[in-house]
């Protein structure tokens, strides 16, 4: 390939090269791509990770352990949500999600304790703690 000449002009393109990529939301599309996408698969990891902590936590009698499922669902929650602010709010309503989830289960085996002393009681403030705060900051860190 030759090096264009002095004054020589490239050939314009049509239209510009990221184009290719958008993608046009059609009548039976049933609205835009980016809503879509935002809330259903969200949505879903905030209910299963809600249920897996209810079943590990309730279930199996995981505490400790459950500082591991927080990390994984609030960094699959940050690759899935953008805005470092809100993957945060949206791990750390999860996670909650999930202790109260332990809380009525244990209402189910007979509990009669409210969920604050229960959580105390069973996991102990700094854990319960540790757990939103791993959950929101790694759902914070990985937002996009």
């Amino acid at each position: 390939m030759t090096p264009p000449e002095p004054g020589e002009r490239r050939p314009q393109l049509d239209r510009a090269p990221g184009d290719r990529y958008r993608v046009t939301p059609t009548a039976e599309d049933g609205g835009s791509p980016g809503e879509r996408r935002i809330v259903w698969p969200p949505l879903a990891v905030g209910i299963g990770g809600a249920l897996v902590y209810t079943i590990l936590g309730g279930v199996l009698a995981v505490t400790a352990g459950l500082i591991v499922v927080a990390a994984f669902v609030g960094w699959l929650l940050g690759k899935l949500i953008r805005g470092p602010a809100r993957a945060a709010t949206a791990a750390a309503l999860t996670v909650a999600a999930g202790l109260i989830g332990i809380w009525l289960f244990s209402h189910i085996e007979g509990g009669v304790l409210d969920p604050i002393t229960y959580l105390d009681d069973v996991q102990g403030w700094p854990l319960v703690v540790l757990q939103l705060l791993v959950g929101a900051g790694l759902a914070a860190a990985s937002s996009r």
